[in-house]
């Protein structure tokens, strides 16, 4: 549940529904509390009182009647238990969707083609409508214009806490974390290879010119410094286009600890029927705790011997 019915302080928005808050689920409690708590939804944005353009003033009344409308109708939906099943029912169609999206066939790219998978067959359930039409039944009663954006409201919560979820409940995750583990290494075939390869070149190559959260960090300079040690830069001008394009080749050291990482991730991902949706915390904390991979890591680093860089301990 969440913190807040914990605490004897309750936000005023929340304590005329806390009785019937208490009576629901966690899961559900919590996504009518985000939708409490978002000022843009519950209509807590104010608007001019008068202006001197009466389309102006008409606009803002309508404004004004809708988010009207859209209070009535959050309030109805809280208090209606068809609603309460409902959202459940939302979430257990976003689990199967998630658990039929993981891939057979186990690669070097299994995670990648799982997102993707995750991401095309969501963005399906939702333009079915499917789940819409459900909403529709239950509160057919009701006609207000808003009905459509508070099921979105609704569904778009449903979809980002049962990703959350089971992060709550499993807070010592990081305990179940394998620092031992070390896996057996993949084996690819020449073409495979060569992908894999142009692969760890374009992560390469993201770091080192594109990704802004690195380029923001106040160790940039080490990290490009060091990671620029492990790979070689080729620049090719295409007379079709009349563009240069440039290729990040990464260097041997560097591609063999990348194998060995992408072997440790594809055996971690060996839990993911135990796990469910809270996989992809378990792989994260796995491989910050792996012992081998660490200093695997930091022997890759090491191994061109830079001289002005030292590998401090973050």
């Amino acid at each position: 549940m969440s913190k807040i019915s914990k605490d004897k302080n309750i936000h005023p928005t929340l304590s005329s529904h806390l009785i019937r808050l208490s009576s629901i689920s966690p899961f559900t409690w919590q996504i009518f509390e985000n939708l409490l708590m978002n000022d843009l939804f519950m209509g807590k944005i104010e608007t001019p009182p008068s202006s001197f353009s009466n389309e102006v003033n008409q606009q803002n009344q309508t404004i004004l009647l809708l988010q009207k409308e859209r209070q009535q109708l959050f309030d109805l939906c809280l208090y209606d238990d068809r609603i309460i099943s409902l959202l459940e029912k939302w979430k257990k169609n976003i689990k199967d969707i998630a658990l039929k999206s993981i891939p057979n066939k186990k690669g070097s790219l299994w995670m990648t083609v799982w997102v993707s998978h995750l991401e095309i067959s969501l963005n399906n359930y939702l333009c079915s409508g499917i789940w819409f039409s459900e909403f529709q039944e239950i509160i057919s009663q009701n006609h207000s214009a808003t009905r459509r954006l508070v099921a979105y409201f609704l569904i778009h919560e449903v979809i980002e806490e049962t990703f959350k979820e089971n992060f709550r409940k499993n807070k010592n995750i990081q305990e179940h974390a394998d620092p031992t583990l070390i896996p057996k290494v993949i084996t690819l075939n020449q073409a495979e290879s060569l992908k894999f390869s142009y692969i760890i070149g374009w992560v390469l190559f993201k770091l080192l010119k594109r990704d802004h959260v690195m380029n923001s960090h106040p160790k940039f300079q080490v990290m490009h410094t060091l990671l620029k040690a492990h790979c070689e830069e080729k620049v090719e001008y295409m007379p079709e286009t009349k563009s240069q394009i440039t290729n990040i080749i990464p260097r041997p050291e560097f591609t063999q600890f990348m194998y060995y990482l992408e072997s440790l991730i594809i055996e971690l991902f060996e839990k993911h029927n135990e796990l469910g949706s809270n996989i992809l915390c378990y792989v994260k904390n796995s491989l910050l705790a792996n012992l081998s991979l660490n200093q695997m890591f930091i022997t890759t680093l090491k191994s061109n011997n830079i001289t002005g860089v030292e590998l401090e301990d973050e």
